[in-house]
């Protein structure tokens, strides 16, 4: 940690160019002896993406961010203030605490937190940076997760841990038992620590796959912003048997979607199927992707257009998690029915299509952009159709 970044006229510097071109700034040198361009630019990009991600730190004064990469890899503060609903007592060790995102937020919930980082210069990081946000309640310790807590004589009330999904070559692993640390080879060292233990994966892992590496599983919640799924999160109860209670969550402006399920409910649930009708549905991304597809018709009391689309219909307007369209008009998937209607601009989706959204826009010369909406789909009839569409805001 290079400790010159925080002079008032390195912090002046960095401010000022917040909004620079970032190419332009590698090609001078550095203005500052004691820095190199690189860390100088390190600390702009970081603290640009801080803005939305983390904007608690952003707006503190005096705070030192980590590369571009280890800043990707952090919670964001909003899915790291969600955890605090997930947690609560007198301690809690983060195995795995990194730049220190979610330590923060279980500070304002958890009385004592350790916050363990394996990396030396991100853990001190860490440890500048909560001092800057005046936290108290946070020991930093560097050194590796799994050998401290082999050590040590505490018991917790909770163990958080977000294992790296990067293998020793940097390449990108999607199982459980291949990420590091590798918790389903630990498991047992963490409950001899703890009742309680809350993983964070990624959202590629599928869900059956981890339930099947995981014993203990109580609930697993699929967090997405603006209809992207950023994590999972897994609570773990020592004992536990019953059957795991799945939570979707999708933060869309202020609102949150909520959806809760059993795998269970899930498969005794059958679809009723439709033609399109005045209205289309389509989920969003943390309900897709636990897989309720049948329950979160039969909720809405909605009628499914293929047992393969995950699209549904109405003839009238409901609420619903996730986007809703009014359907114009049902078209043709051929360049004739594109010519006709004088479409050359529109918004495209595919569910259970066999081409691209790539090879349609090629096929049929359409610009990205504009009012309308097109989903090309498949029909109960087995039929590709093409709907017409304008979102509603509801």
């Amino acid at each position: 940690m290079n400790s010159f970044i925080l002079t008032n006229e390195v912090q002046q510097f960095i401010n000022d160019n917040l909004n620079s071109d970032i190419h332009k700034i590698l090609l001078k040198k550095s203005p500052f002896s004691e820095l190199s361009t690189k860390e100088l630019v390190e600390q702009i990009e970081s603290k640009i993406k801080a803005k939305q991600k983390i904007p608690t730190w952003f707006k503190t004064d005096n705070i030192i961010y980590p590369n571009k990469l280890n800043l990707s890899q952090t919670s964001s503060e909003l899915t790291a203030e969600y955890k605090t609903s997930l947690v609560d007592g007198n301690s809690l060790i983060d195995l795995t605490g990194g730049f220190g995102v979610d330590s923060f937020a279980f500070s304002k919930k958890v009385t004592n937190v350790i916050h363990v980082e394996k990396n030396n210069e991100l853990s001190a990081l860490a440890k500048h940076n909560f001092n800057q946000l005046k936290i108290t309640n946070i020991i930093c310790i560097p050194n590796d997760g799994i050998p401290f807590l082999k050590k040590s004589k505490d018991l917790f009330d909770w163990i958080y841990i977000d294992p790296s999904r990067r293998d020793k070559n940097n390449k990108k692993v999607y199982y459980l038992s291949d990420c590091e640390p590798n918790i389903v080879e630990h498991i047992d060292l963490l409950f001899s620590k703890s009742n309680h233990i809350l993983i964070k994966t990624g959202p590629l892992l599928d869900l059956n796959t981890g339930l099947k590496q995981l014993n203990n599983v109580k609930e697993i919640h699929i967090i997405a912003i603006g209809n992207d799924v950023k994590e999972v999160l897994w609570i773990l109860k020592k004992n536990y048997t019953k059957e795991a209670l799945i939570k979707t969550v999708n933060f869309k402006n202020d609102i949150e979607q909520k959806f809760e399920f059993k795998i269970s409910q899930e498969k005794v649930t059958t679809s009723t199927y439709s033609l399109p009708k005045t209205y289309l549905y389509e989920p969003n991304a943390s309900i897709l992707k636990s897989g309720a597809f049948n329950l979160v018709g039969k909720h809405y009391n909605l009628e499914k257009l293929h047992p393969n689309s995950h699209l549904y219909t109405s003839n009238d307007l409901i609420e619903f998690p996730g986007r809703v369209f009014k359907i114009l008009q049902e078209m043709d998937y051929s360049k004739k029915s594109f010519k006709k209607m004088g479409i050359i601009k529109a918004n495209i989706s595919t569910r259970n299509f066999p081409d691209s959204v790539a090879t349609i826009r090629k096929k049929l010369k359409l610009k990205d952009g504009g009012k309308t909406y097109l989903m090309f789909t498949t029909n109960k009839n087995q039929n590709l159709i093409t709907l017409y569409c304008h979102q509603v805001f509801i």
